[in-house]
């Protein structure tokens, strides 16, 4: 019995070890500092350019579902002395450039960068050296607006466009002109409170020629940069992802577009860039079947689609929309961008533990407004439903104490004959209806909820910087001051008294480490993590006090009656 429990401790150090590397891997100590939009550097334009050069042939699937090609424009070339539109709502921060019409900044006004910059926000899209991450979309074809050639230079009526607290919309304008009458307004759409953008085009054909066209939209962006050492590959997903019917869920890691780039024809779906808390997903119309591709060139990953061959015949007009998600991933919202949308929130294989975590603490949220009492509470309803187990195990564990005396006299009586004195124990044990490993249940019942919400701290945006009380200003990080970690280990010094110890000396002094072990460990956890264990390992201490002194009062009892 002892050694199981040893084994089972050492399982859970092994699962703090797994995650706080994984941890180091997935909260860098460094961040990238948001990008300015007075000029880029000359490396950002060669970087770009190099992409520019060598955007390769896409396959499109037209109307009649027969495949053609069609060639992709260059991406848009970010200038110094390029012009710039920038656009502000309430929650969102965007610059556009004229040149091609792309999105080169997205900052999220709400989510401060750190809890010590607060005037700087979380900035997803940027053309940073180290970071380079836009959104890009067009129009491409032989009579323009976009070609092989280059992208569309777009003309607005304003460089600055703020949506006002009265106004239902925001609507941005980009117009682009040729000499044969075609005329292609692309038009951006916010809206208050929100992180969806549409994307409409509208093409108008005073030519006397048809013209054909196709839609693209891609994202595309160099590998986040980590810092820290990780034993174990095996952290928060970072990297694109596409839906379809067939897979509402794909993840694309980056290491697999260079060797298994996918090229597949969707109805409706979505493609996306994921990283912690948040991301962007391009979202074409539900009904239409685009032709989605990775690729990577210059260290710069892409992940995009093409839709359909577009025709205006002359004296007509057409439009087609598009819509591109720039912000935090909330189910919620995600739920109502696009189906399977919040299956970019990546809870890890136990996710079905995770959201039932995370939906319970959510609701006691909605009650108490604060996510560390939210910790607490969920931590206390999830003992109560396994209190029949736990309750049944810490019986088992008051006996095993009452039985020391005659442990005791059992190693007395046959010494070093440990298969003679492990026959006696086992008989002792069923003697007494003893369960030797009844103990180890509660131990191994707070692993897959530990580790379950070890991911509901990492992913849930709703945690990222959110306070509890006095010093813990951030349940996602650690404790500054290292005081709820000790506070852990002295709870788990107090559960060892309570539990009966090992016989032989060397597991007892092994046991009693683990208190200090884990407080080691769990120095650089997340506060909230950190929280959830000292709730378990108090109500579990008052629970099994309580237990053994039922015990003691029954057998007081038991024995006055005979």
């Amino acid at each position: 019995m002892d050694f199981r429990k040893i084994a089972i401790y050492a399982a859970i150090i092994i699962v703090a070890l797994y995650l706080w590397n994984a941890w180091q891997h997935d909260f860098p100590t460094t961040t990238t500092a948001p990008r300015t939009t007075k000029g880029q550097s000359t490396q950002t334009v060669d970087k770009i350019t190099a992409v520019n050069s060598s955007v390769p042939t896409v396959p499109q699937t037209t109307s009649s579902q027969q495949k053609t090609k069609t060639n992709l424009p260059q991406v848009a070339h970010v200038k110094a002395s390029g012009q710039f539109v920038r656009v502000k709502t309430d929650v969102l921060d965007v610059i556009i450039d004229t040149h091609g019409g792309n999105i080169e900044q997205a900052s999220l006004l709400k989510y401060p960068l750190s809890l010590k910059a607060k005037q700087q926000k979380v900035t997803l899209f940027n053309t940073n050296d180290n970071n380079y991450y836009v959104a890009q979309s067009g129009l491409t074809g032989k009579q323009g607006p976009d070609t092989q050639k280059g992208v569309a230079h777009y003309t607005t009526a304003k460089k600055r466009y703020t949506l006002a607290a009265n106004e239902k919309e925001l609507r941005v304008p980009l117009q682009w002109k040729n000499a044969q009458g075609l005329t292609v307004t692309k038009t951006y759409v916010f809206k208050p409170g929100s992180y969806t953008i549409d994307m409409d085009y509208q093409v108008v054909n005073q030519g006397a020629k048809p013209w054909t066209g196709y839609v693209y939209t891609q994202l595309a962006r160099t590998k986040p940069q980590h810092s820290g050492s990780v034993l174990m590959h095996y952290a928060t997903f970072v990297g694109a992802a596409i839906s379809s019917p067939e897979e509402h869920y794909q993840k694309l890691k980056f290491k697999h577009f260079a060797t298994a780039p996918i090229s597949q024809n969707i109805q409706g779906g979505w493609a996306a860039m994921i990283e912690q808390y948040f991301l962007s997903a391009w979202i074409p119309p539900s009904q239409q079947t685009y032709h989605y591709y990775t690729k990577v060139n210059n260290d710069i990953y892409t992940v995009g689609m093409i839709g359909p061959a577009l025709t205006v015949q002359p004296s007509q007009t057409l439009s087609t929309q598009n819509k591109l998600y720039v912000g935090p991933a909330i189910a919620s919202k995600l739920n109502a961008v696009a189906p399977y949308l919040n299956m970019t929130i990546d809870y890890g294989w136990l996710w079905f533990i995770s959201k039932i975590i995370f939906w319970l603490m959510k609701l006691i949220h909605s009650f108490v407004g604060n996510w560390g009492w939210s910790i607490i509470l969920t931590t206390v309803v999830i003992k109560i439903l396994f209190y029949p187990l736990s309750d049944k195990s810490f019986r088992s564990m008051a006996r095993m104490r009452k039985l020391q005396p005659k442990m005791a006299k059992l190693k007395e009586r046959f010494g070093s004959d440990r298969q003679a004195l492990s026959r006696a124990t086992m008989e002792m044990y069923r003697k007494e209806k003893v369960n030797p490993l009844g103990g180890c249940l509660p131990i191994v019942i707070q692993i897959p909820v530990f580790i379950a919400l070890y991911w509901v701290i990492m992913q849930s945006v709703e945690l990222r910087q959110a306070p509890w009380l006095f010093w813990v200003k951030d349940l996602s990080v650690h404790d500054p001051y290292y005081i709820l970690p000790v506070i852990m280990g002295l709870l788990m010094f107090v559960q060892q008294k309570l539990s009966p110890p090992p016989p032989d000396p060397t597991q007892a002094k092994v046991m009693m480490l683990m208190p200090v072990i884990f407080t080691v460990f769990f120095l650089q956890f997340a506060s909230g993590l950190v929280l959830y264990w000292i709730t378990n390992t108090l109500v579990t201490i008052l629970h099994q006090y309580y237990v053994i002194r039922k015990v003691e009062r029954h057998d007081k009892l038991k024995k006055s009656k005979k």
